[in-house]
């Protein structure tokens, strides 16, 4: 018998690409493990920029708007065929 362990980060860009719902947090953490740094907030608007691209991250409740993973997705894909 084989056991694989599979990390938190893979399980959050599983639930992703499964089209889940996701967390602010856990889209903070995604967007730090693909190297983005968060250079401001104003409010519940944060940016993260990575290379000259920015990432605006409205956190208004816990739960991450559909639109923002929308967005996230293909970062992450890109990224994850890239690996």
């Amino acid at each position: 018998m084989i056991l694989f362990t599979v990390s938190r980060l893979e399980k959050l860009k599983s639930k992703l690409l499964a089209g889940s719902r996701l967390t602010c947090q856990e889209v903070r953490t995604l967007l730090t493990s693909i190297g983005f740094q968060m250079t401001r907030q104003r409010g519940s608007h944060e940016q993260w920029v990575k290379n000259g691209r920015t990432f605006t991250l409205a956190a208004h409740s816990k739960d991450a708007p559909h639109y923002i993973l929308d967005a996230l997705r293909p970062l992450i894909e890109k990224r994850h065929e890239e690996t």
